[in-house]
């Protein structure tokens, strides 16, 4: 496997520094439950389950021929790895499905060579920050020069899942696909639903899933006019409409069969502008 890192627009990969053998371990997101005891009631009262964060441990080995490169290489990760802002990381595997063939016990030796391996990354990335010790161990010297290994602690910085990048997308036939694992809210991030008018309406609604949103007010709607939905607030052509809508915001769940039903009445064209998908 092996990690790719972004910060803005750049992106590095964990081999590209000579690492192999990388592991990554993602674990499940922690969770909080809110549980009330009753005096005189058996059991609890539940009050609701937040995730808080998610960790990914991060192993590997490298080979350097010298103490002064590794000293060097530890300046370099440690750099690029321990940072006071938050950045992405992605999970890559390889490509090459050959190279998990069976072998019978001492067929081949040595490490695994996966610098050279193709590898893709996976649909969905991390926004974390180191967490704990990140750490060097030599392993010893094996003739050519020395090995370590090294291992490393990332927590999410934010959202406790895995995340798509953000993209546009127009609804149309009632339906669209939602292939995450966890609930996508308006409240915590910052998705925008966005309705062109075609005119002829004084009021509308939009449901998407279980939510449902409300407009009305006097006189037609005019072609051309935009409303923004963004789950704290409603424009209609850049101006707050709120005292006109039911304060709606839409909570997007995942399903068996990650699809989305929606339905509406509205005259014109709708989008989801910013919409992911995340992974619990």
């Amino acid at each position: 496997m092996d990690l790719l890192i972004t910060k803005g627009t750049t992106s590095v990969k964990l081999s590209d520094y000579g690492f192999y053998n990388i592991n990554i371990d993602d674990s499940v997101p922690e969770i909080s439950l809110d549980k009330r005891s009753v005096t005189g009631r058996n059991g609890t009262v539940f009050g609701g389950a937040t995730f808080t964060a998610k960790v990914i441990k991060v192993t590997g080995r490298v080979a350097v021929a010298n103490v002064q490169d590794f000293l060097t290489l530890k300046d370099d990760v440690f750099g690029l790895l321990l940072d006071d802002e938050p950045f992405y990381i992605t999970k890559m595997y390889p490509t090459n499905t050959d190279f998990y063939n069976y072998q019978t016990p001492g067929q081949t030796t040595g490490d695994l060579d996966l610098i050279g391996q193709a590898h893709t990354a996976w649909h969905y990335r991390w926004k974390v920050t180191a967490e704990g010790e990140a750490g060097f161990t030599f392993v010893g010297n094996y003739g050519q020069g020395l090995k370590y290994d090294f291992s490393i602690s990332f927590i999410t910085a934010e959202l406790p899942y895995g995340e798509t990048e953000s993209k546009d997308i127009t609804l149309s036939g009632g339906n669209f696909t939602y292939a995450g694992t966890a609930k996508l809210s308006q409240l915590e991030v910052p998705f925008t639903v966005e309705l062109t008018s075609t005119g002829g309406q004084s009021s509308f609604y939009l449901e998407i899933g279980k939510r449902r949103f409300e407009y009305t007010q006097s006189g037609n709607i005019n072609s051309g006019e935009v409303f923004k939905i963004t789950g704290i607030g409603t424009t209609k052509n850049l101006v707050n409409v709120n005292a006109k809508t039911n304060y709606g915001y839409f909570v997007i769940e995942p399903t068996p069969t990650k699809t989305i039903t929606y339905k509406t009445n509205f005259n014109g064209s709708i989008k989801i502008l910013g919409f992911k998908e995340l992974y619990k």
